[in-house]
């Protein structure tokens, strides 16, 4: 064989391989679709103008508006809204693009995959991306009036707007256009319950690692026996708020606090000699104890003992 013939067996091997390794990672993708009985009778192209543009990638409308927004978010909110019609059709072309894709897919030979359908099956899945990313985009002011309702000091809108986008996107992939009704009817019920679950969540955590009265007082009272001189000041003005806040216990609930974390002795007083010096169990007194400390965690609302950890 001579040296051009040797060139050329090793380009078409090499083009060979590569097109296997295409063949290959596209039998690796699970691509899964809402089936319509419409796929029968779709075209390769649609005929509408807009929604080709947007399959092949040449839509360029922009959307008005989003004055006073940063950047990134006007961005966001670049594509127009789609009517009820034109989001049917999109969800329906973006669906067939995933359905013509596989049909091809489930033709190719393993072994020795033609390029043509190879790249056939590539194209539509470019073409179903396009869609699904159109239709995040057009959805995404949605998400973002959602997130705002939700956003407060412990969660920032942005957090909010990411995982409300990543709802979003689970719910493009999983409405079927078929059944009728807007896809704004579908996302908002999605996008508020992942939200309203994050909060939910950040909420619970906060409250399960956030100093209790209890911690606060077991941590200055440690301190105030160990070190004296250190905590003097501390304890102080601990002292004043608490007393303020211990207004709404009732006496006996006072006096527990109080023998307890050492307001007016010494050293702190065990729950077995509060039993006995009340005479009350050694278990009452703790749930008395723990009663208190639940008003007072209560009273705390901006966190304020928080400071004294």
């Amino acid at each position: 064989m001579t040296t051009k013939g040797r060139t050329k067996s090793t380009a078409n091997k090499s083009r060979n391989n590569e097109l296997r390794q295409r063949a290959e990672s596209l039998a690796d993708l699970n691509i899964s679709f809402i089936a319509s009985e419409r796929f029968a009778d779709a075209e390769a192209t649609p005929e509408d103008e807009q929604l080709a543009a947007i399959e092949l990638g040449h839509e360029t409308t922009h959307a008005k508006g989003g004055e006073g927004l940063p950047p990134h978010l006007r961005r966001m909110c670049a594509t127009p809204l789609l009517t009820a019609e034109m989001e049917q059709q999109v969800f329906f072309r973006m669906n067939y693009c995933k359905y013509h894709a596989a049909a091809v897919l489930g033709t190719l030979h393993p072994s020795r995959p033609a390029r043509g359908k190879v790249e056939e099956a590539e194209e539509y899945l470019e073409r179903a991306d396009r869609l699904r990313n159109y239709l995040i985009q057009a959805n995404t002011r949605l998400v973002m009036s959602i997130a705002r309702k939700y956003a407060d000091p412990r969660n920032p809108f942005d957090d909010l707007l990411s995982r409300g986008i990543a709802s979003l996107i689970r719910a493009v992939e999983k409405f079927d256009c078929d059944r009728g009704y807007r896809f704004s009817t579908y996302a908002t019920c999605a996008v508020r319950r992942d939200l309203n679950r994050l909060v939910m969540n950040s909420r619970r955590d906060s409250q399960r690692f956030a100093p209790t009265p209890g911690d606060v007082l077991e941590s200055v009272v440690e301190e105030d026996f160990e070190h004296p001189g250190k905590a003097v000041d501390r304890w102080k003005s601990l002292s004043e708020l608490l007393s303020q806040m211990m207004e709404v216990l009732d006496d006996r609930e006072k006096q527990i606090i109080r023998a307890r974390f050492g307001f007016d002795e010494d050293s702190k007083i065990s729950f077995s000699h509060l039993g006995k010096r009340m005479g009350i169990s050694k278990e009452r007194a703790r749930q008395l104890a723990n009663r208190a400390l639940d008003k007072l965690r209560e009273q705390d609302d901006a966190n304020v003992l928080a400071g004294f950890c």
